[in-house]
């Protein structure tokens, strides 16, 4: 009697560990599908960012060069300037040349400032 009572109880138990390993096989089902699509979603996120950047770098400097050009004159940037940057920055300072300052001609006040 004790052997039959042995035999129900590892009966039920074993058919509780199965309903267990299946929910457990379930919920792996789904976090895995789940994860797969995640990693799907983190690619695209990152094509949506790079690819404009890409194509920007690619295509947008021969028209920024036109846009410029067109512009040139309202800029007073020189025709002969390669690059028209350089030339807006040197046109702002008055063609300043920082290298070529002579601290003796500065006036008193910045020499103080200089000196401390």
């Amino acid at each position: 009697m004790t052997v039959n009572f042995m035999d129900e109880e590892t009966k039920k138990l074993l058919e509780k560990n199965l309903e267990y390993s299946q929910e457990i096989y379930r919920q792996t089902k789904y976090i895995k599908n789940y994860v797969f699509w995640a990693q799907i979603a983190s690619v695209i996120k990152i094509l949506l960012i790079a690819v404009p950047i890409i194509i920007g770098i690619i295509y947008l400097p021969p028209l920024l060069k036109g846009a410029f050009d067109q512009y040139k004159d309202i800029l007073g940037i020189q025709a002969g300037t390669t690059n028209p940057i350089q030339g807006l920055l040197n046109s702002a300072s008055g063609g300043l040349n920082l290298e070529n300052i002579d601290i003796n001609k500065l006036p008193p006040q910045v020499k103080a400032l200089l000196n401390k």
